[in-house]
């Protein structure tokens, strides 16, 4: 699931006007290797929307209400229920396996959509909370077209995590030492991270068809600060993902 969630953000960080969408649905496929130690990169199903109805909208896993908007700017709230890195300790290495899990957590906040202006990029910032710590994310993209059917979306952006956030999924607790359960004999230390960033690239495309069918594929790249990357149960310090999926426009 944690995979799901980071593909479909690839996605969510733009808005549904980026690309010209009517409402639409779709299913997809996508893959993305783990942060974590021992799990290995699969592929998974990605349910794609691109839904509007009077101010309220879904794209991707978030649930938003426009709440201001004009010409230039967009102020909206959003909450997504599916947040964070969820992660089962069946699922890590050996050394690892009884960690406590990771679960994912709902969060909401504010998010705003701009036209910056300049040469036809356009700019997105959010901040969300939840149970277990916060995030704040910039991103700048620009819409491309290709052809009449077919638009490309490249995009930027950095990700801040609190240290709250960063604690709960990436942290190391003493009762999690191997000292106090014999499943985690590779956890020799505690540890507490500090707040963190990642940074990333994405490009996401759409072609159509004709006017309600649509094919949709997205592929990008996070770096993650070693706040993160040093964590005890993290193997690697980025994630690179890919997919593709079918949408039908009403």
């Amino acid at each position: 699931m944690k995979k799901i969630l980071i593909l479909l953000g690839a996605l969510t960080v733009l808005s549904t006007t980026a690309l010209g969408n009517k409402t639409g649905v779709g299913l997809g496929v996508g893959v993305a290797n783990s942060l974590y130690k021992g799990i290995d990169s699969k592929a998974y199903p990605i349910p794609l929307f691109d839904i509007e109805y009077g101010n309220f909208y879904v794209v991707g896993t978030d649930i938003g209400y426009k709440m201001w908007q004009n010409d230039m700017y967009t102020l909206s709230f959003f909450a997504n229920p599916l947040e964070g890195y969820r992660v089962k300790a069946s699922d890590m290495e050996e050394g690892y396996k009884d960690i406590e899990d990771r679960d994912l957590q709902f969060m909401g906040g504010l998010r705003l959509d701009a036209d910056t202006g300049l040469m036809g990029i356009k700019t997105a910032v959010a901040l969300s909370g939840g149970q277990h710590g916060a995030k704040g994310r910039l991103g700048f993209y620009k819409p491309y077209s290709v052809t009449e059917k077919f638009v490309i979306v490249p995009g930027i952006h950095s990700i801040y995590y609190s240290k709250d956030f960063t604690d709960y999924y990436f942290g190391v607790d003493s009762k999690e030492l191997g000292s106090n359960r014999t499943g985690n004999s590779k956890l020799t230390s505690t540890y507490s991270p500090d707040s963190a960033y990642s940074v990333g690239i994405n490009i996401v495309g759409e072609y159509r068809f004709r006017d309600n069918l649509a094919m949709s594929f997205f592929v990008g790249a996070e770096k993650f600060s070693k706040e993160i990357g040093d964590s005890p149960l993290v193997d690697e310090d980025y994630i690179i993902m890919g997919g593709t999926g079918i949408k039908y426009y009403f």
